[in-house]
Formats: structure tokens, sequence, C-alpha cells
């Protein structure tokens, strides 16, 4: 049994035979040959899902009545690039602060690639598949690359954080700007009361107007 590369790249054309001399007949992945002592071809293009493949060949050989086995398999090992799951390498993660977290971002590919992690800005590193203890100084995007001899693939991770004191001091700071708001409305509000209320005594104060008397009027009222 025969590969034309044990080891071939993705995408070009594998061939696989299967041979035992003459008078045997050979099967390939339980097909025949078209005659005895003819051999067996398989041919194909090599993928992703062809990696870890087996074949196995099968040559029978009738000898004084007795029918004669042997059997062989072959395994075909292809060669392609780097490639990362989003499911396997979350793209967006909200972790709490001070909490101990890992980050998973798994690559397949052959041969196996190496993964990391780097700060869009500071090029800063994040563990892969490591546990650490996260903090706000992780926050950030990262651009996740798988690399081989094949290749590369990257990807884009969003990490942020939940820091408790931050969002600790967050609450009391918003508790404490709708206290300033209440009473500045409370103190407009009965501002705005008093100052109607004196307006109203003003305008609402009685008087009686002065009215000229005549003379004699004047006369007749004094006692006699």
């Amino acid at each position: 049994m025969n590969l034309s590369e044990p080891t071939d790249p993705e995408g070009t054309t594998v061939n696989v035979s299967c041979a035992a001399g003459a008078q045997v007949q050979v099967m390939l992945d339980g097909v025949p040959a078209a005659a005895l002592g003819q051999l067996a071809l398989l041919q194909l293009n090599a993928t992703e899902r062809d990696n870890r493949c087996s074949f196995f060949c099968n040559a029978s050989l009738e000898v004084d009545g007795v029918i004669l086995h042997r059997d062989r398999s072959i395994q075909l090992r292809v060669l392609y690039g780097p490639k990362i799951d989003p499911a396997k390498c979350p793209q967006h993660l909200m972790w709490k602060g001070k909490t101990t977290q890992v980050l998973q971002c798994q690559a397949r590919g052959n041969p196996d690639s190496q993964v990391q992690c780097l700060h869009e800005g500071s090029r800063s590193q994040v563990p892969v598949g490591i546990p650490f203890r996260v903090s706000l100084n992780y926050s950030g995007t990262y651009y996740c690359q798988a690399a081989s001899s094949q290749g590369t693939y990257t990807v884009t991770v969003a990490i942020n954080f939940q820091d408790r004191n931050h969002l600790t001091i967050t609450i009391v700071i918003g508790v404490l700007i709708l206290t300033l708001v209440v009473i500045a409305a409370l103190w407009y509000v009965f501002g705005l009361q008093k100052r109607s209320d004196i307006y109203y005594v003003n305008q609402g104060s009685t008087w009686l107007p002065l009215t000229s008397r005549q003379p004699d009027e004047a006369l007749e009222e004094q006692p006699s």
C-alpha cells in the first residue's frame, strides 16, 4: 500500500494505491481492483477533514482451495493553516475585577499553532489558557493570533471588567447627585412659595380710600 505523499498540504491531490502481485485480488476501502493482479487506486483532493484519515487495503489469494488474506492500512496527514472557532474564542467578555479567569481561545490546525493575544494599543499580552487574576489593567481590545508554518489567523476579542470598588463609588456619587438635586428642587419650590405669599399679602392688603368732605359736613358732625 502506498501514498503519493504521506503528508500533504491542504488542496493538493493525493493518490492512494494498493497492490499485491499477480493473481491477487485487492480491495481499497472496500472497492476491488478491476482484475486480478491489478492495483486498486484512489485519488482525492486533500482537505482539513482528511487529516488523520486511514485507508484500508485487503488482498486475497486462493492457494489449493484455501483463500489467504492480508490487510494493511495507512494514514494520511494533511497540513492546513490555523483556524480559530468563534465558539471556542468568545469575542466579547465581561469579567468582574479581582477574580480569577481563563481566556479560552483555542485554534485548530496542522501543525499545532501558537496563540497569543496582544492589546491593540500597548501591545501587552494577556495569558491564554492560563488562570490569572484580572484587573482593570486588562480592559480593552485584543488581537488574538494563531500562527504556524502554514499561516496565521486573527480574531478580535474585547475584554471589559466590572470593578467592584469602582461600581460602589459610582453608586455613592449617583446618590449624592440625586440628593443635591432634590435639595435644590425643594429650595426652589419653598423659595418660590415664600415669594408668592409676600406678593399675595401686598396685593391683598385692605385700605380705605380717602374722600374729601365739605365744610358743612364737618360742622354738622361737631357736637352741640
